[in-house]
């Protein structure tokens, strides 16, 4: 793993109890790695909390897909998360999952940086280093899996720490992490694609120079398990020695401006936005013609509520600097908050034909349509957005209000049931599978999934 944090451990030991508590084979098959990814992934979003901000997931993706375009044979269709921690630190899961922390993203430099990390991880991933030492565990049951898994998440607690130790977890942990040989097999592997790719590798050694630096610091970003971490020092050698031999240099010029744009609303996600709006007003008292300052102001403005002062920050922002189009989604976005449908409708309806790819233009749309009683226009968009969207449960319910708004009850209660699955409410998602069933033909789509849906969580032990 990329230096990580107590955070991503634990994810790992409780991806090797997941395995133990079932059946496998001594290696673990790449059809049961697959297998096991929605399992994984519902356990992690319903133990930390992931950012769902289309436009800093989607960074992070489109940075990702550049090292996986160089990738030949890939196991798995990766998906990548960004989750709320000041750590740095990035770390990826078998089946293609692969998490970023938002402490992470506020310290690199450069999209060169961030590429290099993702790298790595995928380079673990390929090299399948987790399932490689499935072979050394032993399986345990599931009811000691389910002890060992409580307290890994019950988080830092005396209630937590005592499960965690019962559980046998940390003896576990030993095993199951990454030797020096794993970290650099995943570093050569990440070197190859990154020159490919047309970067420069050098950034995993500036961002392992960084994690030092924090560690030295004695910053709570860096825990003290990295005290202890395998390697940190060999792989700055070895990278280095690698780059006198393997020399490749960046063969483009980055725009910094979408990743600087991008650690600003970072930034105001995680932090408080009072304490933001404050920060942000006293830099401009002197730097009053910065833009990412203004961009700062106006988004911890709308993070605050401050929808009517949002407004005029982010018209004042749109005026001066024409050349940005993308402050135009903030815009719609800020008049969609305070409840000016129409006026979010006009901004980002024109935008988004000129901008169809733009994900957060879309959603927003649709939903001041929506609010505007065009359910009808609505709809389609929605439909465009439900496999891409980084939060799956805030489309299905706007798709349900769409069908609501429709009268299409059966499609309404399909959807309704949908989005309080994802947010683990079982007795409303139960409430609304049930009168979908009966709503429904049984000859369509929609019931036959829902049919599936039941029998699999039939089969679940």
């Amino acid at each position: 793993m990329f230096m990580c944090n107590r955070l991503s451990l634990l994810f790992i030991f409780a991806l090797a109890y997941m395995i133990w508590a079932s059946p496998l084979s001594a290696m673990m098959s790449v059809e049961k790695e697959r297998e096991l990814r929605n399992r994984l992934l519902h356990q992690v979003e319903s133990r930390v909390p992931l950012i769902k901000d289309p436009e800093i997931v989607g960074y992070v993706s489109r940075v990702g897909q550049k090292v996986l375009d160089q990738v030949d044979g890939k196991f798995f269709d990766y998906e990548f998360f960004v989750i709320q921690d000041d750590g740095l630190n990035a770390f990826a899961m078998p089946g293609g999952l692969v998490f970023v922390h938002t402490g992470l993203l506020e310290v690199i430099d450069t999209e060169n940086e961030l590429v290099c990390v993702l790298a790595h991880e995928i380079g673990h991933v390929q090299g399948r280093h987790i399932a490689r030492r499935m072979d050394r565990m032993q399986r345990i049951n599931i009811a000691t899996a389910a002890i060992a898994i409580a307290g890994l998440f019950l988080g830092q607690g005396q209630a937590g720490s005592a499960i965690f130790a019962t559980s046998g977890a940390i003896n576990m942990s030993i095993a199951l992490k990454y030797s020096r040989t794993d970290e650099e097999e995943a570093d050569r592997r990440a070197c190859q694609w990154l020159c490919k790719a047309g970067y420069d590798f050098r950034g995993l050694l500036t961002v392992l120079k960084k994690m030092q630096k924090y560690r030295w610091l004695g910053t709570s970003a860096i825990p003290s398990y990295l005290s202890t971490h395998p390697g940190a020092g060999e792989r700055i050698t070895y990278l280095e020695d690698l780059w006198e031999r393997e020399r490749c240099i960046q063969k483009f010029q980055e725009d910094r401006f979408e990743l600087r744009k991008l650690q600003v609303k970072t930034r105001i996600l995680t932090h408080d936005p009072m304490v933001m709006m404050k920060y942000y007003q006293q830099e401009l008292n002197t730097s009053p013609n910065d833009i990412l300052l203004l961009y700062g102001l106006a988004q911890s403005l709308l993070a605050a509520r401050e929808y009517d002062k949002a407004i005029k920050a982010f018209d004042n922002l749109v005026s001066s600097a024409p050349e940005k189009s993308g402050f135009k989604v903030d815009q719609g976005r800020a008049y969609f908050a305070a409840g000016k449908y129409k006026k979010a409708a006009s901004i980002l309806g024109p935008y988004s034909k000129r901008h169809p790819g733009d994900s957060t233009a879309k959603f927003f749309l649709a939903r001041a349509y929506l609010e505007l009683g065009k359910p009808s226009e609505a709809l389609p968009i929605l439909k465009t957005l439900k496999k891409s969207w980084p939060d799956p449960a805030s489309i299905y319910l706007q798709m349900g209000r769409c069908f609501a708004a429709l009268e299409r009850h059966g499609e309404a209660h399909e959807y309704f049931y949908r989005h309080y699955k994802a947010i683990g409410n079982q007795q409303s998602a139960q409430y609304h599978k049930d009168k979908a069933m009966k709503l429904l033909s049984p000859d369509s789509e929609s019931y036959k999934d829902l049919k599936k849906d039941k029998n699999q969580e039939g089969s679940k032990p």
